[in-house]
């Protein structure tokens, strides 16, 4: 590209320019990115308009990543300046794609909805795996989950079959995310996981980043915190060295999790209110979804005017753009701050509703353990297990062995006579043991670690690629070998021959 700069003008200079923008937002300073590809940009725009948009288009993702919200904005007026009716979809997605997310950052969420739904619309009308992304994160930012998911797994089908490897990775974070959102945190751990190493065999370092703090978080949302640590340290120099705020926020409200998952309310406190300070402050879209997380911290440390002011914009923005699984968030966030029991009860029962409605089972056990929390300190011991039933063993599904522990923990200190002799996790679990299975019994992550196994590799290798603990691949190969009914790694082996 350098030996290029000199000898091209027009649209192939434009892209030489697009292209170098791009190299530098996938693996070096997303700010440098940004500016590069903006000033490539405002020369495209009166002769290449398509290329315009599309380098645009980066300029805007790095600017993102960056968490420069008014760069973004200003971004916003570029492409209002090149709209025009007649242009093809894929540009269409673009432009409407900055209204939107311009609206959204600026905390505008009334004015965001009906250009994030043109967004969507539009990426069903083009094969163009970029715009087919964008429409995801419309889709995603609607708080439409399923059908986010279905955009950006067209955009990864549409990009391998052009050849298109680099634009894989990025697409497959909104996979990771949509699944992360319906509460599938197995499959999105194995989406992630599966990005991660196409990132890092491309050198897309930042693309890597993201990927990391993504399985950081879904680590995080089970309980796991040996997890969530290791795959937060690989991230954090990245982050620090290159200004990947958009991945820093996450990773900090991904280690709020863990606290708060280990009862330590404060600490999670604090970090959320670290992510008002620094570039983490303008990264709005993580900000607001992680209130909900906030507000329990909050509540747990006595500090109800903090949550409430917080809550507020969250209803906002979940009530326009947000989706039911995120006004049924709202709904937990106005029970914990009720301070009458029917109040409380009321906005409860609300939440676990729409969580059933919009299919998000993680967040229905997570709110019916501060349900059942609230009914035992009430004395009503019953209803609270009567709860906790099913929230052990939503939890066993998902896999998430920390929170169904500390369910059991709970329907005890109920009065229920717990799993006797036995392992919490282990008595909740259906499946009975020793039962012939398959290779298809397995969850995503069993099946990725039978088949490194398969392929020879050590527990301490399979724990280095998959950015696990050397002890959760044990716990891991245990229940493989249960499922399978075997006993050994040569046996699996010959199962995958």
């Amino acid at each position: 590209l350098r030996q290029v700069a000199p000898l091209a003008d027009g649209g192939l200079a434009g892209e030489a320019g697009m292209l170098a923008g791009e190299i530098e937002l996938r693996r070096g300073n997303p700010s440098v990115a940004a500016a590069e590809l903006i000033s490539t940009a405002r020369r495209l725009v009166p002769d290449h308009r398509r290329l315009a948009a599309t380098t645009l288009m980066l300029a805007g993702e790095a600017s993102f990543v960056a968490g420069d919200n008014a760069r973004y904005c200003a971004m916003a007026q570029d492409a209002a300046r090149i709209r025009a009716f007649d242009e093809l979809p894929a540009t269409r997605v673009v432009l409407e794609h900055f209204a939107a997310m311009s609206a959204t950052f600026s905390g505008r969420h009334h004015d965001a909805a009906e250009p994030l739904r043109r967004v969507v619309d539009l990426g069903d009308a083009t094969l163009d795996p970029s715009a087919k992304t964008l429409a995801s994160q419309a889709a995603f930012t609607l708080g439409e989950a399923p059908r986010a998911r279905t955009l950006a797994v067209q955009a990864v089908t549409s990009a391998r079959a052009r050849g298109e490897l680099a634009e894989v990775p990025w697409s497959m974070i909104y996979v990771a995310m949509s699944e992360m959102l319906s509460g599938q945190l197995a499959t999105a751990t194995a989406t992630s996981l599966e990005a991660l190493q196409l990132a890092e065999s491309l050198g897309q370092s930042n693309s890597a980043v993201d990927h990391l703090t993504v399985l950081a978080m879904l680590a995080a949302l089970q309980g796991d915190q040996e997890t969530a640590g290791l795959r937060l340290a690989a991230a954090s120099a990245g982050y620090v060295e290159r200004g990947l705020s958009r991945p820093g926020a996450l990773g900090t409200w991904a280690a709020a999790c863990v606290d708060l998952a280990h009862d330590r309310p404060a600490e999670a406190l604090d970090r959320f209110r670290r992510m008002s300070l620094g570039q983490s402050r303008h990264c709005s879209p993580i900000r607001v979804m992680a209130v909900p997380h906030f507000v329990e911290a909050a509540v747990r440390c006595g500090e109800r005017e903090a949550a409430y002011g917080a809550l507020t914009a969250f209803e906002r923005w979940a009530t326009t753009t947000g989706g039911a699984s995120r006004i049924a968030l709202a709904h937990r966030c106005r029970a914990l701050l009720a301070e009458h029991e029917g109040e409380a009860e009321e906005h409860f029962t609300e939440a676990m509703r729409l969580h059933r409605e919009s299919d998000s089972p993680h967040d229905l056990a997570g709110t019916e353990m501060l349900y059942a929390a609230r009914l035992r300190r009430n004395r009503r011991p019953k209803q609270a297990r009567e709860v906790l039933r099913e929230a052990v063993q939503i939890f066993d599904e998902l896999g998430a062995r920390h929170w169904v522990d500390r369910a059991w923990r709970e329907l005890r200190a109920c009065g229920h006579p717990g799993p006797p002799g036995r392992a919490p996790a282990e008595a909740a679990t259906p499946r009975g043991r020793g039962r012939p299975g398959g290779v298809g019994d397995l969850s995503p992550q069993q099946e990725q670690i039978a088949a490194l196994v398969a392929e020879g590799a050590t527990n301490r290798e399979i724990a280095a690629r998959l950015y696990i603990s050397h002890r959760t691949v044990d716990h891991h190969l245990r229940n493989i070998f249960a499922k399978l009914d075997i006993r050994s790694r040569v046996e699996l082996t010959k199962l995958y021959r």
